[in-house]
């Protein structure tokens, strides 16, 4: 099993004015700016085929180009709009009532709630990802891109919940630190390398 660091590289707050959700003693973790810039330039790369294509190519290249180009727009407001709520935003928190991801879902996944972290390398992975005990209660109430999870889960056997930290202050290894000083016993054997789930596992989570 993981044991619990001695220190842990996240931000400890209590909860802002209002809200309920960061409680003290609790691992929280923020948007990373220096992430949201790499992301930035990544997309700003991007672009750049599409624009190549909209001045040399025919009518029809030239509408891909653009849609091409409109859903890079989008990806950049949304990074915009995270790197504008950086300041105090605590987007993700692990604490004694379980785990809550703001971009998921407006309350705590609690404890009791979940069946299984599932196994992870913690040097490559940047998600962390969580079967759910019963994912079409937990999940009810959200919208339909998280919602969907809870159908994979239950026809496919893959985790109905996957946390990221691609643009998140910290790391999967942190994630994971924070769960083990709560719930240690629903964390699998740390190792280099990302495990396969049995077959009977994959059988149970239908």
């Amino acid at each position: 099993m993981v044991s619990a660091p001695h220190a842990v590289r996240v931000q400890r707050t209590l909860g802002e004015p209002g809200e309920s959700v960061e409680q003290a003693g609790g691992a929280s973790f923020m948007w990373s700016l220096a992430k949201i810039r790499i992301a930035a330039l990544i997309l700003l790369g991007a672009t750049t085929p599409a624009i190549v294509g909209f001045a040399m190519a025919g009518p029809f290249v030239r509408w891909i180009c653009l849609a091409w180009l409109t859903g890079v727009a989008l990806i950049a407001q949304g990074l915009s709009r995270r790197a504008r709520a950086r300041a105090g935003a605590v987007v993700l928190s692990v604490d004694e009532r379980g785990i809550f991801d703001r971009r998921l879902m407006s309350r705590h996944i609690e404890w009791q709630e979940i069946a299984t972290i599932w196994p992870v390398n913690v040097d490559r992975s940047d998600v962390v990802d969580i079967e759910l005990r019963g994912p079409k209660m937990t999940l009810g109430g959200t919208r339909w891109s998280v919602r969907i999870g809870a159908y994979c889960q239950i026809g496919y056997g893959v985790p109905a919940v996957t946390i990221s930290m691609l643009l998140l202050e910290g790391n999967v290894s942190e994630v994971l630190d924070a769960i083990a000083q709560y719930r240690p016993d629903l964390l699998p054997t740390r190792t280099g390398e990302r495990h396969s789930v049995p077959t009977h596992k994959r059988r149970e989570g239908r």
